[in-house]
C-alpha cells in the first residue's frame, strides 16, 4: 500500500495528538508491543509483535528489536513473520 504525502502527514498528526493525549494523561508516549496489542485485539500483526516481544523477554533486553531480528527459536511457527527483520 502507497500513501500519498497528504496521507502520511495526517497519519503523523495523528500519532502526534494521541502521544501528547497520554502524556497529558499522566501516561508514558511509549507504548510496548502488548500495549499495543491489547489496544487493538483484532490486529493480527500487533499479536505476532507482542508474543515476539514477550517470549525474548521483554523490557528486560534493552536491545529487543535486536533479539527479536536475530531470534534463534526457528521452529516457532511464528518465525517466518517475527517482526524487524
Amino acid at each position: 500500500m502507497v500513501f500519498s504525502d497528504e496521507e502520511m502527514k495526517k497519519g503523523h498528526e495523528r500519532a502526534k495528538s494521541r502521544r501528547e493525549e497520554r502524556q497529558a494523561n499522566g501516561l508514558s508516549a511509549y507504548r510496548n508491543p502488548i500495549e499495543k496489542a491489547q489496544e487493538n485485539p483484532t490486529s493480527l500483526r500487533a499479536a505476532i509483535n507482542g508474543k515476539c516481544y514477550d517470549c525474548i523477554g521483554q523490557d528486560g533486553d534493552p536491545d529487543w528489536r535486536g533479539s527479536i531480528r536475530e531470534c534463534v527459536c526457528t521452529d516457532c511457527t511464528l518465525y517466518p513473520v517475527r517482526p524487524y527483520q
